[in-house]
């Protein structure tokens, strides 16, 4: 009933579709106009000056004899007026001792860096305890050191000393701090005020962060921060002075700890740091390439 067949191709023209057709054509700009030339100055001029000879060019080398005129009068009078000045700042040079024992030296010294003193507290080497900080006060002359130790152990009950060096001082001793402040903990950093030379931060091993005043014999300790829930539980490594950002006029301490806070302070001025704002470093943030390593510090500073 049904049958395979193939039947040849039909084409069908198309009656909007045209063939293309294509053409060569060939176009150029206009030509372009070139020219050649050249300029010189036609006229140069060169002039000279000098100045004229003078008869009393060579009076003052030549004629010695003559004595120059002075207004002796006037002379005395100036001297008279000046007189107290000098005599004052002579006497002030004979008590001062600011250049006791200075050599002048007037051939270029070399660029290097020579050791001047090698400071230590002889009780802090006998018990074998670690540099932990050091800092430089206000006035640039006093420097301090805080003893602690970086060893494993329990530092809990750890105690450590502050000491200050006052290398302007005359007499000075190496082996005998002009200041010795006793801490019951380790302490593990500290930081002189940047305005109050005397003041003096430190941050310890169980936590706290204290502020002396060097200049009290009797009991330097000012301002204390105490142990709760919200201050440090774990070392404090990091203590710094830094300008308050709401009052131009105050200097904020803050202060940093392997517990992950960083905690900013202020002294109340009745022996307390009160907490004033605090941020907190969760772990897990912490890239994974971080990695912490102690070093070992000795027991002497070399300025």
């Amino acid at each position: 009933m049904f049958t395979d067949e193939a039947q040849e191709a039909v084409t069908v023209e198309s009656r909007w579709r045209k063939t293309p057709e294509f053409c060569d054509a060939v176009c150029q700009t206009v030509e372009v106009r070139r020219a050649e030339a050249s300029v010189q100055i036609r006229r140069s001029a060169e002039i000279s000056t000098q100045t004229e000879l003078s008869d009393r060019r060579d009076l003052s080398v030549a004629d010695r004899s003559i004595e120059p005129s002075v207004d002796f009068p006037r002379l005395a009078r100036f001297l008279r007026q000046v007189e107290p000045m000098v005599i004052k700042e002579l006497r002030k040079n004979i008590q001062s001792h600011a250049f006791d024992g200075f050599d002048v030296n007037w051939v270029d010294q070399p660029q290097t860096v020579s050791c001047l003193y090698t400071l230590h507290y002889p009780e802090a080497c006998e018990r074998l305890l670690h540099v932990t900080g050091v800092s430089w006060n206000a006035t640039g002359s006093v420097i301090a050191c805080s003893y602690g130790r970086l060893q494993d152990g329990d530092w809990s009950t750890e105690k450590s000393y502050v000491c200050t060096w006052n290398l302007d001082r005359r007499g000075l001793n190496p082996n005998r701090p002009n200041v010795v402040i006793y801490v019951s903990s380790a302490v593990m950093s500290l930081a002189f005020h940047p305005t109050e030379p005397p003041l003096i931060a430190g941050g310890l091993y169980n936590g706290e962060v204290l502020v002396w005043n060097c200049s009290k014999t009797d009991d330097p300790l000012i301002a204390r921060s105490g142990i709760s829930e919200d201050t440090h539980r774990e070392p404090v490594y990091q203590v710094q002075w830094n300008q308050s950002l709401s009052r131009s006029n105050r200097i904020n301490l803050l202060s940093a700890s392997t517990d992950g806070k960083i905690l900013i302070w202020a002294m109340d001025g009745k022996g307390q740091l009160v907490l004033q704002d605090g941020f907190a470093l969760v772990v897990q943030q912490m890239p994974r390439n971080v990695k912490l390593k102690a070093s070992s510090l000795c027991n002497v500073i070399r300025c």
